[in-house]
């Protein structure tokens, strides 16, 4: 089933961005959000009436992880004509906020419709929910440049690499935001040890402990605004690079759970912080005609540095230690941060 969800995403990215950029993308997302509609509905009548299995459910899985790969890069390339560029780290920030809020509720609320009724009911339920998405698909407008609309999607792709790779502005911002996926699937995937091996937390502390990263990038999100009216954007990712590289020290070599709680938490939150500064600075630099592109490419930047980080900072608590590795972490991290305002800087930023 993860395979079926991941490897769309990982194999057609690019794809969608350079179609998010040739078509007409109020259409684009209107017929993907119809047709993840019908998908999904499909498979409910299907489990409702006894015909599912496991074949047609993970062919469903898979066709609905295309279309949601098809619309990723139109969603993210409208959010400055939704809200107005000056409101784009802000949307960023909901959109974050919404998606952590759902990883946690979400399963919890279709445990609770399968336990009141049927699994079917809850394929059912996400059939509904496209309604508001298709809704906001019929107002949005959307005006393509004819001139730099690009024709074959292949071209489009090389396009959309040389531009980011040129432009000194958004290469180095994709390079900050690979680094940051590095150390950060360093904690996202030795969490699980140090919960069940350090702190003898059992289940029901891994899921505190995975609670409060997930809390603390929405609390994350209620701090930006405030770092933005006081710090420019290169002092906000060194700050909240630092607290970040504290707090994972701090779950290193604590022994209580109660304590490694708190340090997930504030862990989650710089995180969040940091991400934001990177993602609006980074989308506001694409140009509309070439938005869909670059946030397609930033994704699979985003995939390609937790996949390194997986491996090697696993490899590194297996030579070592998990505390041991986790500080590597944290200070790869703080390091990566100062090493990069000052050769990688973002232009528009106050230094």
């Amino acid at each position: 089933m993860q395979t079926a969800w991941a490897v769309p995403g990982f194999l057609l990215a690019l794809h969608a961005g350079a179609i998010a950029d040739i078509v007409d993308r109020a259409k684009l997302l209107y017929i993907t959000e119809v047709i993840a509609l019908s998908i999904a509905a499909i498979l409910g009548v299907l489990v409702i009436s006894g015909s599912m299995s496991v074949s047609v459910l993970l062919a469903g899985t898979f066709l609905e992880s295309v279309v949601m790969t098809l619309s990723a890069p139109v969603f993210m390339a409208a959010t400055p004509h939704f809200v107005g560029r000056e409101l784009v780290p802000q949307a960023l920030g909901l959109d974050s906020a919404s998606r952590n809020i759902a990883q946690t509720v979400g399963p919890a609320l279709a445990g609770l419709v399968i336990a009141s009724s049927d699994a079917g009911v809850v394929f059912i339920v996400n059939a509904v929910s496209f309604i508001g998405i298709l809704f906001v698909a019929h107002h949005f407008r959307h005006t393509i440049d004819l001139e730099r609309r690009p024709t074959r999607v292949n071209a489009a792709i090389r396009e959309g690499l040389a531009f980011v790779w040129r432009n000194p502005r958004t290469r180095g911002v994709s390079i900050r935001i690979m680094g940051v996926g590095i150390t950060s699937s360093g904690l996202l995937s030795l969490v699980p040890v140090v919960a069940s091996k350090e702190l003898d937390a059992g289940s029901f502390g891994y899921g505190l402990l995975a609670g409060a990263l997930g809390l603390g990038s929405v609390l994350g999100i209620l701090v930006v605004p405030r770092l933005r009216g006081r710090l420019s954007e290169e002092r906000i990712v060194v700050v909240t690079s630092v607290v970040w590289g504290l707090g994972v020290a701090s779950f290193a070599v604590t022994p209580n759970v109660g304590v490694g709680v708190v340090c997930v938490l504030v862990v989650g939150a710089a995180q969040m912080a940091t991400m934001n500064t990177y993602w609006s600075r980074y989308l506001l630099e694409l140009p509309d005609w070439l938005r869909g592109r670059g946030t397609s490419l930033s994704m699979l930047v985003v995939w390609f540095g937790m996949s390194i980080g997986s491996s090697v900072w696993s490899s590194v608590a297996a030579a070592s230690s998990v505390s041991r590795a986790l500080l590597v972490v944290a200070a790869c991290h703080v390091g990566m941060a100062l090493l990069g305002r000052v050769t990688l800087a973002m232009v528009n930023a106050e230094n």
